[in-house]
């Protein structure tokens, strides 16, 4: 692990180890006395039974952001864990030191039962084997694995005795240290994988499902396409969306070994994944269904994971800033000389319009400042995402240069669009005259075979960001 984790952080010495371990003893025992005995204790309930749970670092650091962010995610474990099983979570506290963590919970269970899942919890879970879970009885007993159904603890190096391996000193602190940061790297980057491909996945789901769009392929009909239906984009969901997963493992890595260049490199690491992808995405649905979003919520997945290397929730501004160092020489794309063009391409060299390419190189600008704040407040404001997508479209479409609609007709034609939206849009219209004006559109687009494919595509992707970073925003996902 070449950055290092420890940055910024204190040791501690053997001494603020043992007093902090005399402070939790105590606090222990005031949990035990107030609800596991009933001897003179009017709090004390029938069947209560007390489980620590302390994160068990080597060495002198003991807090430091990966070692938090790991007792938080087990602490959020282990409750949820207690109540699918029926048992009812009496009481819960955190302490969080530089000395360590502690978790401590009462709950109405048999300390044998608890001392079971405790011991499934450490054996099972991924990050379990860096946790003591200790379990105590109403008379202050702590219960041992054997007495939960379970066996011994194996050393974290060598499988071996944990126990043996300290008294003979075989492994050392340095081989112990690399061990525990490796098991919580791997459960990040596992965890950032299925958080991305379940974004993406639902993402591209609810732009397809959005109905009605000016013609595009909707729960209604194919609009002005004839090679492609909703199931086409069902299929090429499915097929793609496992690249997006791809693409942030490779920034969660590229934060860990590379050198920050601002990321030149690693979009180029994304070329030759995307064109798999996209070949994926043609066997699919037979068609070009999502190759705007294979290039846009590539990028975003690898900058989402270069940052949550360091952040559990990466803040909005630096995911935008990072895309737009990211692609900040893609340009280039356009003077090459390849023989075929994509439509984007050409219109660029006959245009000088950049398309998809000039938003990212800017940081996506009408999804940062327009189309996410905008989801943000119609969500809290309770419109539904059918309803909100349809008026973050005809916004989008009214503000970008959508290359979609240039290559199907011409520029003239798409300011024309604009100048239409733009006095809709003015006079502040509800979603139900959104929708109205959606229908309307849609007539004119299917008959004139007009597709805002560029619109849709950051409607797709504004969706994306708002299922990442709504923790962040303030938004719920239904």
């Amino acid at each position: 692990m070449s950055k290092d984790p420890f940055q910024n952080c204190s040791k501690v010495t053997l001494q603020e180890v043992l007093d902090f371990r005399e402070d939790r003893k105590k606090r222990q025992e005031e949990l035990l006395a107030r609800f596991c005995s009933s001897a003179g204790n009017s709090e004390a309930l029938g069947q209560a039974t007390l489980v620590s749970l302390s994160l068990n670092i080597p060495g002198e650091y003991k807090h430091f952001p990966w070692a938090l962010r790991t007792f938080r995610e087990e602490m959020d474990f282990f409750p949820h864990l207690l109540r699918s099983e029926g048992i009812a979570v009496l009481h819960e506290e955190r302490i969080e030191e530089k000395c360590g963590y502690t978790g401590l919970m009462v709950a109405g269970e048999t300390g044998e039962r608890l001392k079971h899942l405790g011991t499934w919890t450490e054996e099972r879970h991924d990050l379990g084997r860096l946790f003591d879970i200790d379990v105590f009885n109403g008379q202050g007993e702590k219960i041992s694995r054997q007495d939960g159904g379970g066996h011994g603890r194996a050393c974290l190096i060598c499988g071996g005795d944990p126990f043996c391996c300290a008294r003979s000193h075989a492994h050392s602190r340095e081989e112990l240290t690399r061990a525990v940061l490796s098991i919580m790297g791997g459960f990040f980057r596992k965890t950032l994988e299925e958080r991305i491909q379940e974004a993406a996945f639902k993402a591209l789901l609810y732009e397809a499902a959005v109905s009605p769009k000016p013609g595009l392929v909707d729960r209604f009909h194919n609009g002005a396409h004839g090679d492609m239906d909703f199931f086409s984009f069902i299929n090429s969901t499915a097929a793609i969306v496992p690249f997006f997963a791809d693409c942030a493992a490779a920034g969660f890595d590229y934060r860990e070994k590379a050198d920050d260049d601002g990321g030149l490199v690693l979009f180029e690491s994304l070329r030759q994944g995307g064109r798999i992808a996209e070949e994926r995405m043609r066997e699919a649905s037979g068609a070009n269904t999502h190759r705007g979003m294979i290039f846009s919520l590539g990028v975003i997945s690898a900058a989402y994971g270069f940052l949550f290397y360091d952040h559990e929730q990466p803040p909005a501004d630096a995911l935008f800033s990072l895309c737009q160092s990211m692609t900040r020489n893609l340009e280039a794309d356009f003077v090459g000389t390849r023989p075929v063009l994509s439509h984007g391409e050409a219109i660029y060299r006959s245009q000088g319009i950049a398309g998809i390419r000039g938003e990212a190189a800017r940081g996506f600008p009408s999804v940062r400042d327009y189309s996410l704040p905008q989801l943000v407040r119609m969500r809290e404001q309770g419109v539904s995402f059918n309803d909100a997508g349809i008026v973050i479209l005809l916004g989008l479409l009214a503000r970008i240069d959508d290359t979609n609609i240039i290559h199907r007709s011409d520029v003239q034609t798409l300011r024309a669009i604009q100048d239409d939206l733009l006095e809709f849009l003015n006079g502040n219209p509800n979603p139900l005259a959104a929708i109205e004006k959606a229908r309307q559109l849609d007539r004119e687009f299917i008959e004139k075979n007009i597709s805002p494919g560029g619109s849709a595509d950051l409607l797709g992707l504004t969706f994306f960001l708002h299922l990442l970073l709504q923790c962040r925003l303030g938004a719920k996902d239904d």
